[in-house]
C-alpha cells in the first residue's frame, strides 16, 4: 500500500521523540511504499489535491527519491503529522485535504484537526477535568487566579510545553507575567486556556497512547526538579506506569466519541486523574514508551492502520482488535 506522511522538514525534526519515522520504518520493512509531503508542496488543482511528494527509501541513514507530482487521491492512506502550532496555513491546508477522496483513509482527519482543539477537546467531559477557563480577557484571568490561588495557563494552539507559565496570587509581577502571556510572539492578543494547577504534576504527567480509542502504551514522564512542566521537550524524565481505575474509565467513557469522529491516533495526557490534553494532530512518546516498557508499540499502530485499510470500505467503527500491552 502506499502512505503518505505530510511532514515538518526533516531537519527541523526531534530523532529522540518522533513517531513518525518509526512508523515508516515499519511500514517499510512490511514491504509498504511510503512518501514524504512537505505542507508547502500542498496544492489543490481545480478539484484535486496534488503534491510534490518524495517516495521514501530508508530511515536510518534517511534517503528518499526526487520529488515528483501525484494526485493524493491515488494514495491508500494520508497521515498528517505536522506539529503545532495549528496556524492560518495549518488550517488551509485542512480545506485542501477535504477534498481528498473518501477511499484515502485520513489517520487522523484533517476534520477532526480543524475542529477540535487538542486542549479544550477535554472539556468535553468536564467531570474530567480540573477547573478552566479559556479567553483573552485579562481580568478574567485575574479573578480564576484570586479563586484558585495557583494556576498554569498556555496558548490553544503550541505544543511541547511552550507558552506554559506557573502563575499564583502571590507573585508580585503577576500582571506583567500575565499580560506577556496574552500576547503571541508577534504581540497580538491570543486565547489562553487557564486551569488549577494540579500539583500531582511532581508525580508525572501521564502519557497514554491509543489506537482506535484503545491504549496500547504508556509512559509518565517525571518533571525535572524545580520545574512543573513534564514535557519530554522540557527536560522530563520518563518511567514505566500503568493505568489507573479511573483513567481506564475515562479512556472507555471517551471512546465512542474518539471513534464517531475517526480520531484513529491519539495521545492523551493524565495528571493526577484528570484529563490535560488529547492529543490528535501529531500525538508522540512512541520511542519513549517502548524503552521504559519493552514493547514495540509502533508495530501495533501499524497493525492498527493496516486493519483500518483492509476495513475501508466497510461500516467501520469499532476496528480489529489490538493486543493489549498495557
Amino acid at each position: 500500500m502506499k502512505f503518505v506522511f505530510v511532514m515538518d522538514p526533516y531537519e527541523t525534526l526531534n530523532l529522540e521523540t518522533e513517531t513518525s519515522l518509526l512508523l515508516m520504518d515499519e511500514l517499510l520493512a512490511r514491504g509498504h511504499r511510503v512518501f514524504w509531503l512537505g505542507q508547502e508542496d500542498i496544492f489543490l488543482q481545480h478539484h484535486i489535491p496534488m503534491g510534490l511528494v518524495a517516495e521514501v527509501r530508508a530511515i536510518n541513514p534517511f534517503e528518499k527519491e526526487p520529488s515528483e507530482q501525484a494526485s493524493l487521491n491515488d494514495f491508500d492512506a494520508v497521515l498528517t503529522r505536522i506539529d503545532p502550532p495549528f496556524d492560518q496555513n495549518y488550517l488551509h491546508l485542512t480545506y485542501i485535504f477535504d477534498f481528498l477522496d473518501e477511499s484515502v483513509v485520513q489517520f487522523n482527519p484533517v476534520k477532526a484537526l480543524r475542529n477540535f482543539n487538542e486542549k479544550m477537546l477535554p472539556l468535553r467531559w468536564p467531570g474530567f477535568v480540573p477547573a478552566t477557563l479559556v479567553t483573552q480577557n485579562k481580568q478574567q484571568i485575574l479573578a480564576f487566579i484570586a479563586e484558585h490561588s495557583d494556576i498554569v495557563v498556555k496558548p490553544l494552539d503550541d505544543c511541547s510545553g511552550r507558552g506554559v507559565v506557573k502563575l499564583s496570587a502571590q507573585q508580585k509581577d503577576l500582571e506583567q507575567v500575565l499580560s506577556a502571556s496574552l500576547l503571541n510572539a508577534f504581540g497580538q492578543p491570543q486565547v489562553l486556556q487557564a486551569q488549577r494547577f494540579l500539583p500531582e504534576v511532581s508525580e508525572g504527567d501521564k502519557r497514554v497512547y491509543l489506537v482506535n480509542g484503545e491504549p496500547v502504551g504508556v509512559v509518565n514522564r517525571l518533571p525535572q526538579k524545580g520545574n512543573f512542566l513534564a514535557n519530554i521537550h522540557q527536560g522530563a524524565r520518563c518511567e514505566a506506569s500503568d493505568l489507573s481505575i479511573r483513567e481506564r474509565h475515562i479512556i472507555k467513557t471517551i471512546k465512542p466519541f474518539l471513534l464517531e469522529q475517526g480520531i484513529f491516533l491519539v495521545g492523551l495526557d493524565f495528571i493526577g486523574g484528570y484529563i490535560t490534553e488529547i492529543n490528535i494532530t501529531s500525538p508522540s512518546a512512541i520511542r519513549q514508551i517502548n524503552e521504559v516498557s519493552g514493547a514495540e508499540v509502533h508495530k501495533l499502530i501499524v497493525d492498527g492502520m493496516l486493519d483500518r485499510l483492509a476495513g475501508r470500505h466497510e461500516v467501520w467503527c469499532c476496528g480489529a482488535p489490538l493486543r493489549r500491552v498495557i
